[in-house]
């Protein structure tokens, strides 16, 4: 029975740690510098792009947002999705969409309780 139990302890920690190690669920930030005049400004262009491939067709990032991880692909891209805004009237109205793919090196990670 004990050594049952061990097993079954120990099957859900690795399950939790993969899923942890995925990175899906994460919350980021875009890395940014504080400019000479207070204001915060991006450390570098931050790009969302419609494929993980620098080729897809891309955007410019131009708001300081929280963004949750909804998927991972090879080379460093994560899928991004919009987080809750509490300043809304409806915080869930627009929260879960899909903004775009970009490279997790452009992002700082944030705990999940700062992710709003």
């Amino acid at each position: 029975m004990k050594k049952v139990c061990v097993v079954a302890a120990l099957g859900l920690f690795v399950a939790a740690s993969a899923h942890a190690g995925s990175g899906v669920g994460a919350c980021l930030s875009p890395k940014s510098k504080v400019a000479s005049d207070g204001r915060l400004q991006f450390q570098k262009p931050v790009y969302l792009y419609a494929a993980p491939d620098r080729q897809a067709n891309k955007q410019l990032l131009t708001l300081f947002s929280s963004l949750t991880v909804t998927a991972v692909a090879k080379g460093g891209w994560v899928r991004l999705a919009t987080v809750p805004d509490y300043s809304q009237a409806d915080p869930s109205a627009t929260a879960g969409k899909v903004v775009g793919w970009a490279l997790v090196s452009d992002f700082s990670a944030q705990a999940p309780r700062n992710c709003a």
